[in-house]
Protein backbone atom coordinates (compact mmCIF):
# COMPACT_ATOMS: atom_id res chain seq x y z
CA UNK A 1 0.00 0.00 0.00
CA UNK A 2 1.32 3.43 -1.00
CA UNK A 3 0.47 6.26 1.40
CA UNK A 4 0.56 10.06 1.09
CA UNK A 5 0.11 12.77 3.71
CA UNK A 6 -1.28 16.13 2.61
CA UNK A 7 -1.01 19.32 4.69
CA UNK A 8 -2.59 22.69 3.82
CA UNK A 9 -0.85 25.63 5.52
CA UNK A 10 -1.51 29.32 5.96
CA UNK A 11 0.62 31.35 8.42
CA UNK A 12 1.54 28.32 10.52
CA UNK A 13 5.09 29.25 11.57
CA UNK A 14 4.40 28.30 15.20
CA UNK A 15 3.39 24.72 14.43
CA UNK A 16 4.37 23.57 10.92
CA UNK A 17 7.88 22.39 11.91
CA UNK A 18 6.58 20.10 14.66
CA UNK A 19 3.81 18.82 12.39
CA UNK A 20 6.25 17.88 9.62
CA UNK A 21 8.67 16.25 12.09
CA UNK A 22 5.86 14.07 13.44
CA UNK A 23 4.94 13.06 9.88
CA UNK A 24 8.55 12.08 9.18
CA UNK A 25 9.13 10.27 12.50
CA UNK A 26 6.67 7.45 11.77
CA UNK A 27 7.35 3.76 12.43
CA UNK A 28 5.78 3.13 9.03
CA UNK A 29 7.04 5.88 6.74
CA UNK A 30 4.65 7.68 4.41
CA UNK A 31 5.61 7.37 0.76
CA UNK A 32 4.94 11.05 0.05
CA UNK A 33 4.29 14.17 2.15
CA UNK A 34 2.68 17.02 0.20
CA UNK A 35 2.50 20.51 1.74
CA UNK A 36 0.57 23.33 0.07
CA UNK A 37 1.48 26.81 1.33
CA UNK A 38 -1.46 29.17 0.72
CA UNK A 39 0.69 32.28 0.18
CA UNK A 40 1.61 32.63 3.86
CA UNK A 41 2.95 36.02 4.95
CA UNK A 42 5.02 34.72 7.88
CA UNK A 43 7.94 32.24 8.01
CA UNK A 44 5.81 29.22 7.06
CA UNK A 45 7.28 29.04 3.55
CA UNK A 46 10.89 29.16 4.77
CA UNK A 47 10.23 26.42 7.32
CA UNK A 48 8.67 24.21 4.67
CA UNK A 49 11.65 24.85 2.37
CA UNK A 50 13.99 23.55 5.08
CA UNK A 51 12.40 20.11 4.55
CA UNK A 52 12.84 20.22 0.77
CA UNK A 53 14.65 16.88 0.54
CA UNK A 54 12.00 15.11 2.59
CA UNK A 55 8.66 16.63 1.56
CA UNK A 56 7.00 17.78 -1.66
CA UNK A 57 5.87 21.39 -1.39
CA UNK A 58 3.72 23.71 -3.45
CA UNK A 59 3.87 27.46 -2.80
CA UNK A 60 0.80 29.25 -4.13
CA UNK A 61 1.42 32.74 -5.53
CA UNK A 62 -2.06 33.97 -4.58
CA UNK A 63 -4.09 33.41 -1.44
CA UNK A 64 -7.20 31.29 -2.02
CA UNK A 65 -8.84 32.31 1.30
CA UNK A 66 -10.59 28.93 1.21
CA UNK A 67 -9.10 25.83 2.80
CA UNK A 68 -10.96 23.37 0.56
CA UNK A 69 -9.30 24.81 -2.57
CA UNK A 70 -5.87 24.31 -0.98
CA UNK A 71 -6.75 20.74 0.00
CA UNK A 72 -7.95 19.97 -3.50
CA UNK A 73 -4.70 21.24 -4.99
CA UNK A 74 -2.83 18.83 -2.71
CA UNK A 75 -5.11 15.88 -3.52
CA UNK A 76 -4.69 16.50 -7.25
CA UNK A 77 -1.01 15.62 -6.72
CA UNK A 78 -1.76 12.38 -4.84
CA UNK A 79 -1.09 9.19 -6.82
CA UNK A 80 -0.80 6.76 -3.91
CA UNK A 81 -3.46 4.24 -2.83
CA UNK A 82 -4.37 6.07 0.37
CA UNK A 83 -3.93 9.61 1.63
CA UNK A 84 -4.16 11.23 5.02
CA UNK A 85 -5.43 14.78 5.30
CA UNK A 86 -3.98 16.53 8.32
CA UNK A 87 -3.64 20.10 9.62
CA UNK A 88 -0.47 22.10 10.15
CA UNK A 89 -1.10 22.33 13.91
CA UNK A 90 -1.57 18.58 14.37
CA UNK A 91 1.03 16.17 15.77
CA UNK A 92 0.82 12.53 14.69
CA UNK A 93 1.73 9.79 17.13
CA UNK A 94 4.73 7.84 15.80
CA UNK A 95 2.55 4.74 15.22
CA UNK A 96 -0.22 6.65 13.45
CA UNK A 97 0.50 5.59 9.85
CA UNK A 98 1.13 2.02 10.99
CA UNK A 99 -2.24 1.86 12.75
CA UNK A 100 -4.18 3.30 9.84
CA UNK A 101 -2.57 0.86 7.41
CA UNK A 102 -3.70 -2.01 9.64
CA UNK A 103 -7.27 -0.67 9.58
CA UNK A 104 -7.36 -0.62 5.79
CA UNK A 105 -5.73 -4.02 5.40
CA UNK A 106 -8.20 -5.68 7.77
CA UNK A 107 -11.44 -4.30 6.30
CA UNK A 108 -12.50 -4.94 2.71
CA UNK A 109 -15.14 -2.22 2.33
CA UNK A 110 -13.35 0.49 4.33
CA UNK A 111 -12.96 3.78 2.44
CA UNK A 112 -12.02 6.05 5.36
CA UNK A 113 -10.54 5.79 8.84
CA UNK A 114 -10.75 8.44 11.54
CA UNK A 115 -8.46 8.74 14.51
CA UNK A 116 -8.40 9.35 18.26
CA UNK A 117 -7.58 12.94 19.22
CA UNK A 118 -5.93 14.17 22.41
CA UNK A 119 -5.82 17.85 23.28
CA UNK A 120 -2.36 19.20 24.05
CA UNK A 121 -2.12 20.05 27.73
CA UNK A 122 -2.08 23.79 28.48
CA UNK A 123 -4.67 25.19 30.93
CA UNK A 124 -8.17 24.67 32.32
CA UNK A 125 -9.85 25.60 29.00
CA UNK A 126 -7.89 22.99 27.03
CA UNK A 127 -8.44 20.57 29.92
CA UNK A 128 -12.22 20.96 29.64
CA UNK A 129 -11.92 20.51 25.89
CA UNK A 130 -10.06 17.25 26.52
CA UNK A 131 -12.94 16.08 28.73
CA UNK A 132 -15.34 16.79 25.84
CA UNK A 133 -13.10 14.81 23.49
CA UNK A 134 -13.20 11.85 25.87
CA UNK A 135 -17.00 11.72 25.93
CA UNK A 136 -17.27 12.40 22.20
CA UNK A 137 -14.88 9.63 21.24
CA UNK A 138 -15.06 6.96 23.94
CA UNK A 139 -18.86 7.06 24.07
CA UNK A 140 -20.40 8.61 20.96
CA UNK A 141 -17.88 7.77 18.23
CA UNK A 142 -17.44 4.20 19.43
CA UNK A 143 -21.22 3.74 19.26
CA UNK A 144 -21.40 5.38 15.82
CA UNK A 145 -18.67 3.06 14.52
CA UNK A 146 -20.57 -0.02 15.70
CA UNK A 147 -23.61 0.94 13.57
CA UNK A 148 -21.42 2.16 10.67
CA UNK A 149 -22.74 5.73 10.91
CA UNK A 150 -19.88 7.96 12.01
CA UNK A 151 -21.24 11.48 11.87
CA UNK A 152 -18.04 13.40 11.27
CA UNK A 153 -14.49 12.50 10.23
CA UNK A 154 -12.40 15.38 11.60
CA UNK A 155 -10.13 16.60 8.82
CA UNK A 156 -7.08 17.17 11.02
CA UNK A 157 -6.06 13.51 10.52
CA UNK A 158 -8.44 11.35 8.48
CA UNK A 159 -7.47 8.75 5.90
CA UNK A 160 -9.23 8.06 2.60
CA UNK A 161 -8.86 5.58 -0.23
CA UNK A 162 -7.69 7.81 -3.05
CA UNK A 163 -9.60 6.26 -5.95
CA UNK A 164 -12.90 6.20 -4.03
CA UNK A 165 -12.43 9.78 -2.84
CA UNK A 166 -11.65 11.18 -6.29
CA UNK A 167 -14.57 9.33 -7.88
CA UNK A 168 -17.35 9.58 -5.31
CA UNK A 169 -16.51 12.24 -2.70
CA UNK A 170 -14.63 15.24 -4.17
CA UNK A 171 -14.91 18.91 -3.17
CA UNK A 172 -17.92 21.14 -3.78
CA UNK A 173 -16.35 24.28 -2.21
CA UNK A 174 -19.77 25.36 -0.95
CA UNK A 175 -19.19 24.82 2.78
CA UNK A 176 -16.28 25.37 5.16
CA UNK A 177 -16.78 21.94 6.75
CA UNK A 178 -15.19 19.58 4.26
CA UNK A 179 -14.81 16.79 6.83
CA UNK A 180 -18.51 16.81 7.71
CA UNK A 181 -19.45 17.24 4.04
CA UNK A 182 -17.45 14.11 3.18
CA UNK A 183 -19.08 12.15 6.02
CA UNK A 184 -22.51 12.87 4.57
CA UNK A 185 -21.40 11.84 1.08
CA UNK A 186 -19.94 8.52 2.21
CA UNK A 187 -22.89 7.69 4.48
CA UNK A 188 -25.35 8.56 1.70
CA UNK A 189 -23.46 6.51 -0.92
CA UNK A 190 -25.81 3.93 -2.47
CA UNK A 191 -23.46 0.99 -1.84
CA UNK A 192 -22.32 0.07 1.67
CA UNK A 193 -18.96 1.60 2.48
CA UNK A 194 -17.41 1.78 5.91
CA UNK A 195 -15.84 4.59 7.91
CA UNK A 196 -13.78 3.03 10.69
CA UNK A 197 -12.74 4.50 14.02
CA UNK A 198 -9.29 3.44 15.22
CA UNK A 199 -8.72 4.57 18.80
CA UNK A 200 -5.07 3.48 18.61
CA UNK A 201 -4.36 5.93 15.78
CA UNK A 202 -3.64 8.94 17.99
CA UNK A 203 -3.12 12.57 17.07
CA UNK A 204 -2.47 15.59 19.28
CA UNK A 205 -4.21 18.85 18.48
CA UNK A 206 -3.90 22.39 19.75
CA UNK A 207 -7.15 23.76 21.19
CA UNK A 208 -7.98 27.38 22.10
CA UNK A 209 -6.61 28.37 25.50
CA UNK A 210 -9.12 31.15 26.33
CA UNK A 211 -12.90 31.09 26.59
CA UNK A 212 -13.14 33.82 23.97
CA UNK A 213 -11.09 31.80 21.46
CA UNK A 214 -13.03 28.63 22.33
CA UNK A 215 -16.38 30.37 21.68
CA UNK A 216 -15.15 31.57 18.27
CA UNK A 217 -14.01 28.06 17.37
CA UNK A 218 -17.29 26.60 18.58
CA UNK A 219 -19.25 29.08 16.45
CA UNK A 220 -17.36 27.88 13.38
CA UNK A 221 -18.02 24.24 14.20
CA UNK A 222 -21.73 24.84 14.75
CA UNK A 223 -22.32 26.92 11.65
CA UNK A 224 -20.46 24.27 9.64
CA UNK A 225 -22.79 21.63 11.10
CA UNK A 226 -25.96 23.51 10.21
CA UNK A 227 -24.56 24.33 6.75
CA UNK A 228 -23.98 20.66 5.93
CA UNK A 229 -27.27 19.51 7.43
CA UNK A 230 -29.14 22.00 5.24
CA UNK A 231 -27.16 20.96 2.15
CA UNK A 232 -27.59 17.18 2.53
CA UNK A 233 -30.96 16.97 4.30
CA UNK A 234 -32.82 15.61 1.28
CA UNK A 235 -30.19 12.99 0.46
CA UNK A 236 -29.99 11.16 3.80
CA UNK A 237 -31.24 7.61 3.23
CA UNK A 238 -29.61 5.38 5.84
CA UNK A 239 -31.65 4.62 8.97
CA UNK A 240 -28.82 4.67 11.50
CA UNK A 241 -27.37 7.85 10.01
CA UNK A 242 -30.80 9.50 10.29
CA UNK A 243 -30.84 8.32 13.91
CA UNK A 244 -27.43 9.94 14.54
CA UNK A 245 -28.54 13.21 12.94
CA UNK A 246 -31.69 13.22 15.07
CA UNK A 247 -29.65 12.85 18.24
CA UNK A 248 -27.17 15.51 17.17
CA UNK A 249 -29.59 18.17 15.96
CA UNK A 250 -33.18 17.56 17.12
CA UNK A 251 -32.33 16.25 20.59
CA UNK A 252 -29.42 18.68 20.72
CA UNK A 253 -31.66 21.66 20.01
CA UNK A 254 -34.27 20.55 22.55
CA UNK A 255 -31.61 20.01 25.24
CA UNK A 256 -29.95 23.36 24.49
CA UNK A 257 -33.24 25.19 24.94
CA UNK A 258 -34.20 23.26 28.06
CA UNK A 259 -30.99 24.06 29.99
CA UNK A 260 -31.99 27.73 29.86
CA UNK A 261 -35.74 27.22 30.40
CA UNK A 262 -35.84 24.67 33.25
CA UNK A 263 -34.40 26.99 35.98
CA UNK A 264 -37.32 29.37 35.38
CA UNK A 265 -39.95 26.62 35.21
CA UNK A 266 -38.93 24.34 38.07
CA UNK A 267 -35.93 25.25 40.20
CA UNK A 268 -36.12 22.00 42.19
CA UNK A 269 -35.97 19.93 39.00
CA UNK A 270 -32.99 21.98 37.87
CA UNK A 271 -31.03 21.25 41.07
CA UNK A 272 -31.85 17.55 40.74
CA UNK A 273 -30.50 17.65 37.20
CA UNK A 274 -27.29 19.31 38.43
CA UNK A 275 -26.80 16.59 41.05
CA UNK A 276 -27.27 13.84 38.48
CA UNK A 277 -24.99 15.65 36.02
CA UNK A 278 -22.13 16.01 38.49
CA UNK A 279 -22.55 12.47 39.86
CA UNK A 280 -22.22 11.05 36.35
CA UNK A 281 -19.35 13.31 35.28
CA UNK A 282 -17.41 12.89 38.54
CA UNK A 283 -17.33 9.10 38.15
CA UNK A 284 -16.34 9.47 34.49
CA UNK A 285 -13.59 12.02 35.13
CA UNK A 286 -12.08 10.09 38.04
CA UNK A 287 -11.77 7.06 35.78
CA UNK A 288 -10.18 9.03 32.95
CA UNK A 289 -7.92 11.09 35.22
CA UNK A 290 -6.45 7.82 36.49
CA UNK A 291 -6.26 6.20 33.05
CA UNK A 292 -4.64 9.25 31.43
CA UNK A 293 -2.46 9.88 34.49
CA UNK A 294 -3.74 13.46 34.55
CA UNK A 295 -5.24 14.36 37.91
CA UNK A 296 -5.88 17.88 36.58
CA UNK A 297 -8.71 16.50 34.42
CA UNK A 298 -10.71 15.70 37.56
CA UNK A 299 -10.42 19.27 38.90
CA UNK A 300 -11.30 20.75 35.50
CA UNK A 301 -14.49 18.70 35.48
CA UNK A 302 -16.08 21.17 37.91
CA UNK A 303 -15.97 23.78 35.14
CA UNK A 304 -17.65 21.53 32.58
CA UNK A 305 -21.09 23.00 33.37
CA UNK A 306 -19.80 26.33 32.04
CA UNK A 307 -18.95 24.63 28.76
CA UNK A 308 -22.39 23.00 28.66
CA UNK A 309 -24.08 26.39 28.77
CA UNK A 310 -21.67 27.91 26.24
CA UNK A 311 -22.21 24.97 23.88
CA UNK A 312 -25.99 25.23 24.22
CA UNK A 313 -26.05 28.98 23.64
CA UNK A 314 -23.85 28.77 20.53
CA UNK A 315 -25.85 25.81 19.19
CA UNK A 316 -29.07 27.83 19.40
CA UNK A 317 -27.64 31.06 17.99
CA UNK A 318 -25.99 29.30 15.02
CA UNK A 319 -29.26 27.47 14.30
CA UNK A 320 -30.94 30.88 14.09
CA UNK A 321 -28.20 32.37 11.89
CA UNK A 322 -27.75 29.45 9.50
CA UNK A 323 -31.27 28.02 9.26
CA UNK A 324 -33.57 30.94 10.01
CA UNK A 325 -31.54 33.86 8.61
CA UNK A 326 -29.66 31.73 6.03
CA UNK A 327 -26.24 33.30 6.62
CA UNK A 328 -23.23 31.80 4.87
CA UNK A 329 -19.47 32.22 5.02
CA UNK A 330 -16.69 30.38 3.16
CA UNK A 331 -13.66 32.28 4.47
CA UNK A 332 -10.76 30.21 5.84
CA UNK A 333 -10.47 31.43 9.44
CA UNK A 334 -7.32 30.40 11.29
CA UNK A 335 -7.19 30.73 15.09
CA UNK A 336 -4.11 31.91 16.95
CA UNK A 337 -1.49 29.19 17.48
CA UNK A 338 0.98 28.48 20.27
CA UNK A 339 4.50 27.33 19.55
CA UNK A 340 4.84 23.54 19.71
CA UNK A 341 8.03 22.05 21.14
CA UNK A 342 8.45 18.65 19.52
Amino acid sequence: MKISIIIPAYNEEETIWACLKSCLNQTRKADHIIVVNDWSTDRTGKIIDSFWKKVNWIHLTKNTWNKSHVQQIAINHVTDDVFIATDADTILDKHFVEQIEKSFNNAKHTVAVCWYVISMKWNWVTGCRELEYIVGQDVHKRAQAIINSILVMPWCATWFKTDFFKKHVTFDHDTIAEDLDFSYKINNYKKTRHILFNNKAIVYTQDPDTLWAYIHQLKRWQWWGWQCLKKHFGDVNKFFFIFELSLAYIEGLVFSIMVFVIPFVNLKMYFHWLILFYTYTTILWIYWAIRRKRIDLFFYSFFIIIFSYINSYVFITEFYKQIIKNNKSLIWFKPERRNINF
